[in-house]
């Protein structure tokens, strides 16, 4: 209106003034070199200009007003473009939740090129196609939601692990860590880092960004995650030292991952391992006994018996059943280690101790239940302290010769034991 107000009022006036500066009443025009107009009475100048102006002023409205019309018809176009997006993505979302992928993933792109801006269609459609295993289609997907999106952290995670599946895992790694430049980075993209390390088996990376974690903001069930997730990788580079012979590393790294995974055998088991490669037998054994203190599994008590020369020394045997016998009492309620013992004073030619520890481990089997490979055995002492407590003493012994047959398959590796209880006694 502005425009049209000064071409409708201004032009004329300056006309006006023009003309009636050199001529009060008539007007000359040169309109050539040897063309002249003149004697044009003022008045009439004048109002050809007002027309001339206000030609030019309503021009010009009808201009802008043609253009809004336009501009207004393009967004009420753009608007049903985008509510018929809105329903084709909803109903992209309702195919998949049925199971129907393909049909779902022609929705999501159909919803995509209605409407460039809607993040989630991109999301969705990236998604399907990695689960097609397009993943050119599943990157060009999260590249175009990570430029709708640039601080969404879904979308971040979302191109990196395109870009991880595609086997550009530079670029993943770069993009991540970029983060990092400008300020603090959210848990989740160091979490992200962690496991891209991992899988990469590099170690010393993935333990750095497990490290930062701990600094970090979390609840309590992703703290226990977070802890366990560190667990696993200090177990695997443990394990990488250990291929590597190099006993000492191992162990620093076992011994980390004993205090993320408390209540798992595998840690302990492994420590010990990994200080028996070191020279450190004793620390090794003792690691396998607190183990067995504290969690019970009786591969802690395979690992110490195999520390003593098993191929024929009874010395040794004898030692190993002592040993059994020590372990034995860091758990009072558990035969297993009384058996073991006893399998291997048997085989050491120490029969009558051996029967004795039997028949005070059918003690200790009453209310234990076990879910491990020493069931039957702890089954075959149940019956035993039955007939035992029923005076069939001769049934008791055959139960008992069955049960030594077993632990000393399970201890000393052999199908069978075939000594007697009876002979065993006549020995010792």
């Amino acid at each position: 209106m502005g425009l049209r107000l000064i071409l409708a009022l201004v032009l004329p006036l300056a006309v006006a003034l023009y003309i009636l500066h050199f001529n009060r009443f008539t007007v000359a025009f040169h309109i050539a070199k040897d063309v002249v107009i003149s004697d044009i009475p003022v008045v009439i100048l004048i109002f050809l200009s007002a027309l001339a102006g206000a030609f030019f002023a309503s021009l010009l409205g009808w201009t802008e007003t043609g253009i809004a019309g336009l501009s207004r018809q393009r967004e009420r176009r753009a608007a049903r473009r985008r509510v018929r997006a809105r329903s084709v993505f909803s109903r992209a979302e309702a195919l998949r939740s049925r199971g129907k992928i393909r049909a779902a993933r022609r929705k999501a792109r159909k919803a995509a090129r209605l409407d460039p801006a809607l993040s989630p269609a991109f999301g969705l459609a990236g998604d399907l196609a990695a689960e097609a295993g397009d993943l050119e289609e599943a990157l060009r997907c999260s590249e175009r939601l990570h430029s709708l999106s640039p601080d969404s952290l879904e979308a971040l995670v979302r191109l990196s692990s395109n870009l991880e599946d595609a086997n550009r895992t530079g670029e993943a790694e770069k993009l991540l860590s970029r983060l990092g430049e400008s300020g603090a980075v959210h848990p989740d993209i160091i979490r992200r880092l962690r496991d891209m390390f991992a899988g990469q088996e590099r170690w010393e990376k993935a333990l750095a960004a497990s490290r930062k974690l701990s600094s970090s903001w979390a609840s309590v069930s992703q703290r226990a995650a977070d802890e366990r997730a560190e667990g696993d990788i200090l177990m695997a580079a443990g394990e990488e030292k250990i291929a590597l012979s190099d006993g000492k590393a191992a162990a620093e790294l076992l011994e980390e991952a004993v205090r993320r995974m408390p209540e798992e055998s595998g840690p302990r088991l492994r420590l010990g391992d990994a200080h028996l490669l070191a020279g450190r037998s004793k620390r090794a054994v003792k690691t396998w006994e607190e183990g067995y203190r504290r969690l019970g599994a009786t591969e802690f008590l395979h690992r110490v018996v195999a520390q003593y020369g098993l191929d024929g020394d009874e010395k040794e045997k004898r030692q190993a059943a002592q040993a059994m016998l020590s372990c034995g009492r860091l758990r009072e309620e558990d035969p297993v280690p009384m058996v073991m013992a006893a399998a291997l004073l048997f085989d050491a030619g120490r029969g009558e101790e051996a029967r004795k520890w039997l028949e005070a481990a059918t003690e200790k089997a009453v209310g234990l239940s076990r879910e491990d490979s020493w069931v039957g055995v702890v089954l075959g002492l149940l019956d035993a302290r039955g007939k035992l407590e029923a005076g069939d003493r001769l049934a008791a012994e055959s139960v008992l010769q069955k049960v030594v047959q077993e632990a000393c398959r399970k201890v000393l590796g052999e199908p069978e034991f075939g000594r007697l209880i009876r002979s065993a006694k006549a020995s010792g």
